[in-house]
């Protein structure tokens, strides 16, 4: 499985003297010098970053209001929810392609059909073929039984220094006797 992409959030959850608020410095500004302020989901208009984090924010369950301004967020938390609970919320921001829990990247599904790796039993191994001669791939076949020009072999017959070379070429097709058999 690839790894997440993207670049985690190091938050720290700041005390707060007011209960029911949670209070979050982060390492980065999500709003510049601006404030924001989202009492509902119904108030994000933008998709900016801090308006992303505000909608996965409320999707938790666990806010009823973000507020941000620079790098500290505060939230007001529902009942019996802590600001712990919303830690991977915010650190996750700009991790793009999470891991899933089932082990997958999210938006990705797992192979329906198994691997075609190796050959079935009853076929022979990709070495060899049936009499025991190696295999000959496709592309060697096709390269044997195509059409040379007379170029090819003119220019074929220049470059070898061998004396069998300078022999007559022999057509596409007509197989050559080996010498060495």
């Amino acid at each position: 499985m690839p790894p997440a992409m993207g670049q985690p959030i190091n938050v720290v959850e700041k005390p707060s003297s007011t209960p029911g608020l949670a209070r979050f410095e982060i390492n980065r500004s999500l709003t510049g010098m601006g404030h924001e302020r989202y009492a509902s989901v119904e108030d994000i208009l933008d998709d900016r970053p801090v308006d992303e984090l505000a909608r996965r924010l409320f999707a938790s369950g666990g806010v009823t209001q973000v507020q941000a301004n620079g790098s500290v967020i505060i939230v007001h938390l529902a009942d019996g929810w802590t600001g712990a609970q919303l830690l991977d919320v915010i650190r996750g921001l700009y991790i793009y392609y999470p891991p899933s829990g089932n082990g997958e990247a999210a938006g990705t599904a797992a192979a329906a059909e198994p691997e075609a790796a190796e050959p079935a039993a009853s076929e022979p191994p990709a070495s060899e073929s049936e009499a025991g001669e190696p295999a000959v791939s496709e592309s060697d076949t096709d390269a044997a039984t195509a059409p040379e020009s007379v170029t090819d072999r003119e220019t074929a017959v220049e470059a070898s220094e061998a004396p069998e070379a300078a022999a007559e070429p022999v057509p596409a097709g007509v197989a050559e006797e080996d010498p060495q058999e």
